[in-house]
């Protein structure tokens, strides 16, 4: 009888792993889909009829996973942050102009990779101003990228420099985040953006190596 109890356990557990990682690439796939909607027709353009035609599910299976369509649109940029979150780590790499010329890098594949994504962020950022939630997540994700590229010049200049040249330096680049980066890269494309990265980070190690 013991050995019944414990075959039953055993299986009722592997079930509900089966039903929660079906239940985890469900919600991937409506926030995948949520985000292409939003990067390519912008974030007016998501309706719940729209979302579940293209993502192939009901409505009653999109309100299975979100309780309604603003907690998907906040769950979508909460995943699409994540996408931006990953950042080089300073230690392997020679000098920061080498770490800035890596991010760049990175920056101008994941456009090409998920064309979709910068756009979504972009129109995110525009809906923040009038939302507090996503207010809120859009400062997390920029607070956490001005906290990397702080580290990374302390990690690269340790000391050299003074403290308010370092923070004149992270206030360029929260500039060219919110102007510089969207002009080149909505208005004239990914290869225009990887100009404007190279332009930027040479102002900014010009800033950073003022005496």
């Amino acid at each position: 009888m013991f050995y019944f109890f414990t075959w039953t356990f055993k299986f009722d557990q592997i079930t509900m792993n089966k039903h929660e990682i079906a239940s985890r690439a469900m919600r991937q796939h409506i926030l995948s889909t949520t985000l292409e909607i939003v990067g390519n027709e912008g974030l007016a353009a998501l309706t719940a009829t729209k979302l579940g035609k293209k993502a192939g599910i009901s409505k009653g299976a999109l309100y299975h996973h979100f309780d309604n369509l603003d907690a998907v649109k906040y769950a979508a940029v909460d995943e699409l942050i994540s996408m931006f979150l990953a950042v080089a780590e300073p230690a392997n790499f020679e000098d920061f102009d080498s770490y800035l010329a890596v991010t760049g890098d990175t920056l101008y594949l994941t456009m090409q990779c998920e064309p979709y994504a910068m756009k979504a962020m972009y129109s995110f950022t525009t809906q923040a101003l009038f939302d507090g939630q996503f207010r809120a997540a859009i400062q997390r994700f920029s607070q956490h990228g001005l906290t990397e590229y702080t580290r990374a010049i302390e990690y690269f200049y340790q000391g050299k420099i003074p403290q308010y040249q370092i923070d004149t330096a992270i206030r360029v680049v929260d500039a060219f985040f919110l102007g510089a980066g969207l002009q080149s890269y909505l208005s004239q494309g990914e290869d225009r953006f990887r100009q404007s990265w190279a332009l930027f980070s040479q102002m900014l190690l010009t800033q950073l190596d003022e005496k």
